[in-house]
């Protein structure tokens, strides 16, 4: 099939505008990673150090997670099956927005609670005496909040972000594309190390405040791109 000049530049546009439009998705996954992967890095700490886990281990609150996904999986695709059904589907790219935002609730929730009790950073905590760091320390509960809340912010992201990669990739580069996602969830892991970090230098309020800040940019920025990623994905 021969194209002339003038097609051959709007299929270049065209191809331009998804690739663009997938590494935009691509930083907002790898925001996402890092935020969400911290359930086993800060998020686990957090469990050990500041939260009452004598009846179960700190590392076994990450099955809540699981659970959950279990749990809710149904529901959403049911929600989101009965607006299709009433003509109001939420577009792939604002499911995203939207999970980001979920995303951002969880670390507020987290991030009051813990202004809310007064927690200093983790080294500071672990140098109290111990009577008074029991004492201080949560119900599990909170726990169970943060991981409900990320677990429906996974829900509207990690599957829906594969499937808008998988559809604005090009043909003949759609398994590279989708590698990229993997790519995108590999470097949001590699930045982990970040979470720790502050988590022991400052009171943790301000560490999930980081992560707070993150997810609710990234929300914005992606709402701000909705309707342009809804023309590309047309």
């Amino acid at each position: 099939v021969s194209y002339t000049p003038e097609e051959k530049a709007a299929m270049a546009k065209e191809l331009k505008q998804r690739l663009y439009a997938m590494f935009a998705v691509l930083i907002i996954a790898v925001f996402f990673w890092f935020s969400f992967h911290q359930n086993g890095t800060s998020m686990s700490l957090f469990a050990k150090d500041f939260v009452d886990t004598e009846s179960l281990a700190p590392e076994i609150w990450q099955a809540v997670n699981p659970f959950f996904v279990i749990l809710l999986t149904p529901i959403i695709m049911w929600f989101f099956g009965n607006l299709a059904k009433k003509g109001k589907e939420i577009s792939t790219p604002k499911k995203i927005a939207i999970g980001m935002c979920v995303a951002g609730c969880a670390y507020l929730i987290i991030s009051l609670f813990c202004m809310w009790k007064g927690y200093p950073s983790a080294v500071q905590f672990k140098s109290m005496p111990a009577a008074d760091a029991a004492g201080m320390k949560a119900m599990p509960y909170i726990l169970i909040v943060y991981y409900f809340f990320m677990t429906v912010a996974e829900l509207f992201i990690s599957p829906l972000g594969l499937s808008f990669i998988s559809k604005v990739a090009p043909k003949n580069l759609l398994c590279l594309c989708q590698g990229l996602w993997l790519g995108a969830t590999a470097v949001g892991n590699g930045l982990l190390w970040i979470g720790p970090l502050l988590y022991n230098m400052w009171p943790i309020w301000q560490c999930w405040a980081v992560f707070m800040g993150v997810c609710f940019i990234s929300a914005i920025v992606m709402f701000g791109m909705v309707k342009w990623l809804e023309r590309v994905t047309q």
